[in-house]
């Protein structure tokens, strides 16, 4: 079976309730999906092109500014594509991660080395928390409680606030068995 590449479906949603330039999709990804899904702009834009190709989404250059950018919109066949995506089981997830990879081969390396990912990782942990809790305060907060996304942003939103708080205990718990060898 052929192996359907995933963007295509984030950035059928991404248009789904309005039309936007590829600027502002990634963007609000930024804000918004960063932790759970990402799109470069080396994969996002070949995708619109090809959405674009099959009819999936329309495109009008228009200008701003001095620049002109694209404005996208999904189409009917393009909104019947997704919903047929999002009625389906998500697919297994391939987890790939270079810090747990480091980890699990800590005994080849000595255990300041260790403690030292450890403490990168714990830093990197702390950032995402606080970036989440700007989320839940600056930006969620700002979303009107009737906006028909607001309650499966905040759904999105706290298992990334809950991933991070199990991380962060997960680290500690690494530090103290890391102490008492």
């Amino acid at each position: 079976m052929k192996k359907i590449n995933k963007s295509r479906f984030a950035l059928l949603g991404m248009l789904f309730d309005k039309p936007r330039s590829g600027y502002e999709m990634r963007q609000f990804m930024l804000e918004s999906t960063d932790y759970f899904w990402q799109e470069s702009d080396a994969s996002m834009y070949p995708m619109l092109r090809l959405l674009e190709q099959e009819g999936m989404i329309t495109g009008k250059s228009e200008l701003v500014g001095k620049r002109e950018r694209k404005i996208f919109e999904i189409t009917q066949k393009g909104k019947d594509e997704f919903l047929t995506w999002m009625a389906k089981p998500a697919d297994k997830e391939n987890r790939r991660s270079e810090f747990l990879l480091k980890i699990f081969l800590g005994a080849t390396v000595s255990k300041e080395e260790i403690i030292k990912q450890l403490t990168l990782r714990q830093q990197k942990v702390r950032e995402s928390k606080k970036r989440f809790e700007r989320i839940e305060v600056d930006a969620l907060s700002d979303v009107a409680d009737e906006h028909p996304h607001k309650l499966f942003w905040h759904m999105a939103l706290r298992y990334g606030m809950i991933s991070v708080d199990a991380e962060l205990r997960w680290l500690d718990e690494c530090f103290e068995i890391l102490d008492k060898k």
